[in-house]
């Protein structure tokens, strides 16, 4: 439910007066069922029954959201100057509740419900919320259209933070200057239709920090204790405890980005060719991010801090073409996008590297791992089933067999493959094998219009970007895991050229040291996607006026089509984040109309 309200008023010339008002309500309520179900085991002996009991779940949770924006604008000419100034007032709240009501052992496994469930009742009940207070003004100014100046800034305040450092600041600044007005680029009208160069210098605040399941963190500085059933019984029960809180900081506040950006608009033979380029430098200071690490008798992980600054260098270039012949109208575009960060500053002096791990001077999206070199093989084992001098095992190893994964080996330990201390002054065989980040993301844009119909194409891709699967797509041999046909090349003596390493029964410790982040099952996340082909039609304008209609438009349209890349079917690019528990993006096909009063 969204209710908006707008105010306008005028009451001197060049004074406008805007007041607006947004409500929001948001309300999900979603069923969990889990059956029992019946699986076949990993070493092939039949059809097994699940332990797991059977469940039943209900939940519910509403937003209120409230916004206000309270803003005026003045504008004036005199001579060649143009000045324009905004300033304005901005306040939004939210309010959220949500409720959980969940039990086992289903009865009716046809008709599941709460009620017909003899498991323990689980409830618990939740809100929060949050409020934003800003202030915020806009100045610009130009000159004969050809020198352009703009200043704008907010001091905004959020409930996330502790009072004594709930506001802050924000400025930005930006020049532009359109050499094309200039009177000594007059011989170059015939083919340059504007060329402006622009640099600015900004600010911005983030007071979002995101809890583990990504949703954002409203109470972020006040300890929570979360409330659930004892692991102990108490007169043959259990009771109700509360967990140890987390340790917070008190002190933490905005996290500020800087960026400084430099850029130019080329529009060439009477508009009809359009570049636009930037290159920026982004520093993100103060990021909110697990201080200094704890001993580990506290008990407890670091609390989060303004502790890390990361810098960010990127550039984006945009280039399309438009034109007619006779009746039919054409257009292609086409941008590119890259940026690469690295972290600046972090307190970790041990140089550790590792999941949700960061130190000075990493490149975010790195991947630590080792070197694939091939499988071992029976020419690598004595009679007796030992390894023969010089073929090294990965330390902590089983017993090795042929069909198991060998690394490289780069330090100079003959006899073992290991990870050392899994710092950068001691990485073992580990190296950087790759980068999660993507990088070249890039679009195409194309259409062609005649009379009325119109076709519009989109595409859109990445160029380069490193992946680790850790879905049940990638190994074969996961215990509790499904087999896919992507999975079944994996290493028999009859199949020695396998991709996969040998299948164990169970997921026995060999299993782990095959499974090693390695260069051989790195996946290449590159790919090219049909994201949208539009077909329309739009009725003359003739044809529309006699029926009283400004316009009609009748389209068919389609979206994510076709996607070219290097991962197995099913596998979504644009899910990856997401992990192995997220459905792909489907085909959607519209046909609909459009109509205009």
């Amino acid at each position: 439910l969204r209710a908006l309200g707008r105010i306008i008023l005028s009451p001197l010339k060049g004074l406008k007066i805007t007041g607006e008002y947004t409500y929001n309500r948001t309300t999900e309520q979603n069923k969990f069922y889990k059956n029992k179900y019946q699986y076949i085991g990993m070493n092939f002996t039949g059809v097994l029954n699940s332990t797991e009991n059977s469940s039943y779940a209900v939940t519910s949770k509403y937003t209120d959201y409230n916004a206000v924006n309270l803003f005026a604008n003045y504008d004036m000419t005199f001579g060649k100057h143009d000045i324009s100034v905004m300033g304005g007032y901005n306040q939004e709240s939210s309010h959220t509740e949500s409720q959980y009501s969940y039990r086992t052992d289903v009865v009716v496994g046809s008709l599941p419900s709460l009620s017909l469930s003899t498991g323990t009742p689980i409830t618990n009940d939740a809100f929060e919320e949050f409020a934003i207070r800003g202030l915020f003004y806009r100045v610009n100014y130009s000159y004969a259209g050809k020198y352009l100046l703009e200043a704008n800034g907010r001091y905004d305040g959020t409930s996330r933070f502790p009072k004594n450092s709930r506001f802050g600041f924000f400025p930005s600044f930006s020049a532009g200057w359109r050499i094309s007005e200039e009177n000594f680029m007059k011989t170059t009208n015939e083919w340059l239709s504007n060329l402006k160069l622009r640099a600015s210098w900004g600010s911005i605040g983030n007071q979002v920090i995101l809890k583990s399941d990504n949703t954002p963190d409203n109470y972020p500085y006040i300890p929570d204790m979360n409330v659930y059933l004892s692991n102990w019984l108490v007169d043959g029960q259990k009771v109700t405890t509360l967990g140890a809180p987390a340790m917070v900081s008190s002190s933490f506040g905005w996290e500020k980005v800087y960026t400084l950006d430099f850029g130019f608009d080329l529009d060439l033979f009477n508009n009809k060719l359009n570049t636009t380029f930037d290159w920026y430098r982004r520093d993100t200071k103060g990021m909110l991010a697990p201080g200094m690490e704890l001993p580990g008798v506290v008990g407890a992980s670091a609390a989060k801090q303004n502790a890390a600054d990361l810098k960010t260098y990127g550039w984006e270039l945009k280039i399309n073409w438009h034109d007619r012949i006779g009746d039919v109208g054409y257009r292609v575009g086409f941008n590119l996008y890259d940026s690469q960060s690295e972290i600046t500053k972090y307190d970790n002096e041990a140089g550790l590297f590792g999941k949700d791990l960061y130190r000075k001077g990493m490149k975010l999206g790195e991947i630590w791992g080792y070197v694939t070199d091939r499988f071992y093989t029976t020419d690598d084992f004595n009679a007796d089933g030992t390894l023969k001098p010089g073929i090294p095992m990965f330390k902590g190893a089983g017993t090795v067999y042929p069909g198991d994964i060998l690394y490289k080996n780069f330090d100079d330990d003959t006899e073992f493959i290991f990870e050392g201390d899994n710092t950068i002054h001691n990485p073992g065989d580990q190296r950087i094998i790759g980068n999660n980040t993507p990088r070249y993301q890039y679009g195409i844009t194309a259409g062609v219009s005649y009379k009325g119909f119109d076709l519009s194409i989109f595409l859109r891709g990445v160029g380069k970007r490193d992946y680790w699967r850790t879905d049940q797509m990638a190994w074969p041999n996961g215990s509790w895991g499904s087999l896919f046909k992507e999975t079944l090349d994996f290493w028999t003596p009859d199949n020695p050229d396998a991709f996969y390493p040998r299948v164990y029964p169970q997921n026995e410790t060999n299993t782990k040291f095959n499974q090693k982040v390695q260069t051989k099952y790195l996946a290449n996340a590159a790919y090219l996607k049909i994201q949208n082909i539009t077909l329309s039609y739009s009725l003359p304008k003739n044809i529309c006026q006699k029926i009283y209609m400004d316009n009609i438009r009748v389209f068919v349209s389609g979206e994510n089509l076709h996607t070219w890349d290097h991962l197995p079917e099913g596998m979504e690019s644009d899910m990856l984040s997401k992990g192995a528990w997220e459905y792909p993006f489907m085909k959607k096909y519209s046909l609909g109309i459009n109509v205009t009063f």
